[in-house]
């Protein structure tokens, strides 16, 4: 990787890094004091969407400022059923080291951050907009639009795996190591349909359908019935995962 591609790379990860670090500095040192001031909905807002999507958003912008731009040529048609390929591949690839982490996890007693069941249910409303509509578009304009546009200089496997890796890190540093390849995979997937299309809104239909069936559909599964949980693993694996290497191994047709 010659001196500019380093460079790049450099300066789009210390402009996501301070994005990072204003979300976390404002939810560490400003949010506690809002605590009885303010309704915890309007808290929550401001701390996962507001000020990520203002003040560090803007930071990054002005860190990226006048870097190339590199727009990918649509190579891809977008169609429902190729939406539900990508899906049915995204859950494959990213799901199994996320059973894999929690289960070991788990085994050794260790505490498992991110959103818990009682936690989503009890704020419903406010995690349906968060994880299905505002969370897609606004990360995927961030890691699809702004990051990887700005990779173009890797080339087109290089920058979706390197948009893949900074998409994956916030997740890990916020949520636990469970999220390392569940996210990274993810990544990955995202940023080839939105570079094969040459659209982001692919991609946004996918990250809401994976937040669908990764956090909504099993943990409403748990709390109907503890047996639901092993059922939603189990067609996950057995029928999921194989669907995806079916899809991965055999080749469209010319």
């Amino acid at each position: 990787m010659n001196r500019n591609k380093v460079f790049t790379v450099l300066r789009i990860t210390a402009a996501l890094a301070a994005w990072f670090a204003v979300t976390s500095l404002y939810r560490s040192l400003i949010d506690p004091h809002l605590e009885g001031v303010l309704p915890v909905t309007v808290r929550m807002i401001l701390s996962s969407m507001a000020v990520p999507y203002t003040a560090g958003l803007g930071i990054f912008r002005l860190i990226v400022l006048g870097m190339p731009v590199s727009r990918p040529r649509p190579a891809l048609e977008v169609r429902p059923a190729g939406l539900m390929k990508f899906f049915v591949i995204q859950t494959g690839l990213s799901m199994p080291p996320l059973f894999i982490i929690n289960t070991v996890c788990n085994l050794m007693g260790l505490e498992m951050s991110g959103i818990s069941s009682d936690e989503l249910f009890s704020n419903i409303v406010f995690y349906i907009v968060l994880l299905l509509i505002f969370n897609p578009v606004f990360e995927e304009l961030l890691f699809r639009k702004l990051i990887l546009e700005r990779l173009g200089c890797l080339g087109s496997k290089g920058a979706i795996i390197c948009s893949a890796v900074l998409f994956a890190l916030p997740h890990v540093i916020s949520q636990g190591p469970a999220q390392m390849l569940y996210t990274f995979a993810l990544g990955l997937v995202w940023g080839y349909v939105t570079i094969k299309t040459g659209k982001l809104w692919p991609a946004v239909i996918l990250h809401s359908l994976s937040n669908l069936y990764g956090a909504f559909i099993p943990m409403a599964a748990s709390r109907i019935m503890p047996l639901l949980s092993v059922l939603f693993v189990a067609f996950t694996m057995m029928v999921m995962v194989p669907l995806t290497v079916v899809f991965l191994t055999l080749r469209p047709r010319k």
